[in-house]
């Protein structure tokens, strides 16, 4: 069998639907392609790859005992959004001077390129990766 993928993507777990969705609305670009009310979730796109919002705390009788939750705990995560960006020192630039929190500086590796680390509001770490 050969599983013919059409587009590859993810859901976040978020602890404020509305914040979280502006974030990566009008912060990082991400186009909106449908928003739901009950429960709140969003699929947004970008670089034709879906990424999909969904408050925290609602069952689905789909996925019978699992639960989406935003992180508890920074510091211990089981994923990492990558970004990858044409210029990310200019992004870097341009996504603190707008607020958003970064774990540190942009690292620039001795191989090339560039990268650093954004949180969104939920704690969700997002790496913007320049490619060498």
């Amino acid at each position: 069998m050969s599983l013919e993928v059409i587009r590859a993507g993810t859901i976040l777990g978020v602890g404020d639907f509305q914040r979280s969705l502006a974030f990566y609305r009008d912060q990082l670009g991400f186009a909106v392609e449908a928003t739901y009310d009950d429960p709140p979730y969003a699929t947004l796109i970008a670089a034709g790859a879906r990424l999909s919002l969904a408050e925290q705390g609602h069952p689905a009788e789909d996925r019978p005992g699992v639960s989406i939750v935003a992180p508890g705990d920074r510091s211990r995560l089981a994923a990492i959004l990558v970004l990858e960006v044409a210029d990310c020192l200019r992004a870097h630039r341009e996504l603190s001077a707008a607020g958003v929190q970064f774990l540190a500086d942009p690292y620039s590796p001795p191989w090339g390129g560039h990268r650093c680390f954004a949180l969104d509001p939920d704690g969700n770490l997002i790496e913007l990766e320049q490619p060498a």
